[in-house]
């Protein structure tokens, strides 16, 4: 067993607030568990919960000081007793309260999950969170099929983005929505066959006219106002996926219109599926890493220092970023 480092390099958060709360300090090594791995950290995935993270808004228990990060990909150099690991295995770890900021993660072994050592860590990053998101909104509660239409808010957005070529690759048609000419542009390239304006007045309209009969699944990533318009186009058996809330603005709905429609509204988190199956996210970052080495799944990913985190959360709140931010230690 490979002796545990005494200090590690983090972003850490010592009282709630802006970005600017976010610095990078050298602090002891948290005492891992008896079922806990350490993972020396190669990429750490960014996410938009780290920005409620920073805020204090993720939980109501979150207590200071506090490293952000739900992910980070790296090797194992330390395993204990009963973490199901060895010393020297890549993993992608999963970290649902937050640690992922830093050169040395402790990490509850039943939440490291291997994958290949040939695949760069920053292509694991790209792949693995928003990817397994976007794969269980597509396949797992969106159940869709070729020849489906399908509607992706948000769709050049790290999950959007992953979401709309997994449904293209099952043989779906897609329409999107991005809020400006040249994310719609990027949307398209993606493999939207329309983009929408999500602030068009008439989205309700345009919908329709695109989706005729209406769309078959709808993955709503933004909420707020665009969930009411994304609901009045689902068509007869439509499945509606409640992924996210980027506007961070309520939506609601008479739950009466589903009935006469046979629609269904569900949404997830990963830490719950995790929970229910420890197997599968192994299964689900095995199946979006396969499509991305088939060609099928590109991944947009933009690497920043770990010691720019501030800088890159400005970016996010700002809206400013496509495809997916990975930090480097």
């Amino acid at each position: 067993m490979t002796a545990l480092p005494a200090s590690r390099r983090a972003v850490r958060v010592d009282r709630f607030g802006p970005p600017e709360v976010l610095g990078l300090v050298t602090e002891a090594l948290p005492v891992p568990r008896p079922g806990d791995v350490v993972v020396a950290v190669a990429a750490v995935g960014v996410n938009f919960a780290d920005t409620m993270f920073r805020r204090g808004e993720y939980r109501r228990d979150q207590v200071l000081p506090t490293v952000p990060g739900v992910e980070a990909v790296g090797t194992v150099v330390w395993a204990g007793p009963g973490s199901g690991h060895v010393v020297g295995t890549p993993v992608a770890a999963f970290l649902p309260d937050g640690g992922g900021y830093t050169d040395h993660a402790v990490v509850d072994g039943r939440r490291a999950y291997p994958v290949p050592g040939d695949v760069d860590p920053v292509t694991v990053a790209g792949a693995f969170l928003q990817g397994i998101t976007a794969w269980y909104a597509v396949d797992r509660y969106g159940r869709t099929r070729s020849g489906e239409t399908v509607l992706v808010t948000g769709a050049t957005g790290g999950v959007g983005g992953l979401a709309v070529q997994l449904a293209t690759d099952v043989g779906a048609r897609v329409i999107g929505t991005a809020s400006t000419a040249d994310k719609r542009a990027e949307a398209v390239g993606l493999g939207c066959a329309e983009a929408l304006d999500p602030a068009d007045p008439d989205l309700r309209g345009a919908l329709r006219d695109l989706a005729g009969r209406g769309v078959d699944v709808a993955v709503d990533v933004v909420g707020g106002p665009v969930f009411a318009a994304a609901l009045d186009a689902l068509g007869h058996n439509g499945r509606f996926v409640v992924v996210g809330s980027s506007t961070q603005q309520p939506a609601t709905f008479d739950a009466r219109r589903l009935i006469p429609r046979g629609q269904t509204v569900s949404g997830f988190v990963l830490r719950r599926v995790f929970e229910a199956d420890t197997a599968e996210p192994a299964r689900a970052i095995a199946h979006v890493l396969g499509r991305v080495a088939a060609g099928a799944v590109a991944l947009r990913t933009t690497t920043f220092p770990m010691a720019d985190a501030a800088h890159v959360h400005t970016l996010l709140e700002q809206r400013r970023t496509v495809g997916k931010i990975v930090l480097v230690p």
